[in-house]
């Protein structure tokens, strides 16, 4: 099946995304507004999969790309330490052998600086005649001052490098997933993005994260990183967004038709429609159809029919998971979105709740359900961004109780108690981002 449909980070068909100008949002040749770019939207929606052609991108032109992921529990700085010390090779390579060699003096300081060592000694007083001395050895990886100034300083060795070839060429240094980055090294990126703005060096910052991370990155600017510049001013920030039919419905044909596999037109255009403007969602449908197809030649309309039934079944689990990690406030707001069907909601007039005074409270929710990729936000209405999920949402609470707001967050789960069993083994499984564990 992955032979037709490729792979999630790497499939057959590329899909040409734009954003409201009709520019390209992918990193291409085409200079970016500065030296920063973010990636944001929701999760499935591919802000990965733009790292990997930036990665991609470098990789054919020669450039040096270096990339990691965020982590709650390892600094940043850390990271692209140890990153570049892997790459020194193909650094050596690019840059010779006399670049190579002051860049690894610098990699081994600031390997030296980020772990600062500090030795002491601990004396235990316990009930006499016993006294315990403890030597203690402890790493501080907190000092302010190096937050900011390693990415900084390892910046400037690379763009020094990157300079002197003629012509100059782009470093990229990569960041994914800043979901989960401390708010330590989201000063340390924005101290970074204002740095390489000031540099006017070949060097850029590349990132991806959730609806949030803008959001998080502007909070932390103002805090260790003391930078007073918006973030906003700094970053080219593209929108990786929820498609449209036009742009995603290319994604299942040409696989189709380059494999040889006929499709009726109304099938694809049931399926996309399901897909709801998500492609994570739409390799689910094709690839639940694909061995139906090849059994009965082609993708026909019952085909369609049954594999979303299929993926909307499967996904029962993931849906409950889901709805038992929302508040009681999240599950009325998503129950009041998903009975109003396939036009969702105006905000705030139809909801009740701002009337109520809890505006405020009500836009919180909203905010962290489209970040956690559960709504959709298209400025006026919000949506259920996954019909799958709305459908299960309306069978859960009961249509007409949620339509006049009295479903209450604990109703019975009818049909989808079963998949809460706590007889069954355990499986993780993700949706949305979001790691469950469940009874399979």
């Amino acid at each position: 099946m992955s032979q037709v449909f490729g792979t999630p980070r790497n499939p057959a068909h590329t899909v040409t995304r734009t954003d409201r100008f009709g520019r390209p949002i992918s990193l291409d040749l085409r200079t970016p507004e500065g030296n920063s770019v973010l990636f944001t939207g929701p999760p499935g929606m591919g802000k990965t999969l733009e790292l990997d052609r930036a990665e991609a991108l470098a990789r054919r032109q020669g450039w040096v790309g270096i990339r990691v992921d965020a982590s709650p529990r390892e600094p940043l700085e850390n990271r692209f330490v140890r990153k570049v010390t892997e790459d020194l090779g193909t650094i050596r390579k690019r840059y010779g052998m006399l670049g190579a060699r002051r860049l690894k003096k610098l990699v081994k300081d600031l390997g030296q600086r980020t772990r600062n060592r500090q030795n002491g000694a601990e004396i235990r007083v316990m009930p006499v005649p016993f006294v315990q001395g403890v030597a203690k050895t402890q790493w501080d990886a907190n000092a302010q001052d190096s937050a900011g100034t390693t990415l900084n300083e390892l910046a400037d060795q690379l763009g020094e490098l990157a300079a002197n070839r003629k012509p100059p060429e782009p470093v990229l240094l990569m960041v994914d997933n800043l979901d989960v980055a401390s708010e330590r090294d989201l000063a340390a990126l924005t101290e970074l993005s204002a740095h390489l703005e000031q540099m006017r060096r070949p060097v850029f910052l590349i990132a991806a994260g959730g609806e949030l991370a803008a959001t998080r990155l502007m909070a932390a600017s103002g805090g260790l990183s003391k930078i007073a510049t918006g973030v906003t001013g700094r970053f080219d920030v593209r929108e990786v967004n929820a498609m449209t039919d036009d742009e995603l419905m290319p994604a299942l044909t040409e696989p189709l038709r380059q494999a040889g596999i006929a499709y009726e037109p109304e099938a694809v255009d049931r399926l996309v429609r399901s897909a709801n403007g998500d492609p994570t969602r739409l390799r689910d449908l094709a690839e639940t159809a694909l061995p139906m197809a090849q059994q009965s030649g082609g993708v026909t309309v019952d085909v369609a029919k049954v594999a979303t039934a299929q993926v909307n079944d499967k996904s029962r689990v993931l849906y409950q998971a889901a709805w038992n990690n929302c508040s009681d406030t999240e599950k009325d707001l998503l129950a009041k979105v998903a009975a109003h069907g396939p036009h969702g909601l105006a905000l705030p007039g139809d909801t009740g709740i701002a009337a109520l005074g809890r505006w405020q409270e009500l836009d919180a929710d909203r905010q962290n359900l489209v970040a956690r990729g559960m709504l959709r936000d298209g400025g006026d209405r919000i949506t259920v961004a996954d019909p799958g999920l709305r459908d299960w949402v309306q069978t859960r609470v009961g249509q007409s109780a949620a339509h006049l707001g009295i479903a209450p967050p604990t109703a019975p789960a009818q049909a989808q108690a079963a998949v809460t069993e706590s007889t069954r083994p355990t499986t993780t499984r993700e949706y949305k981002g979001m790691t469950f564990h469940l009874n399979s």
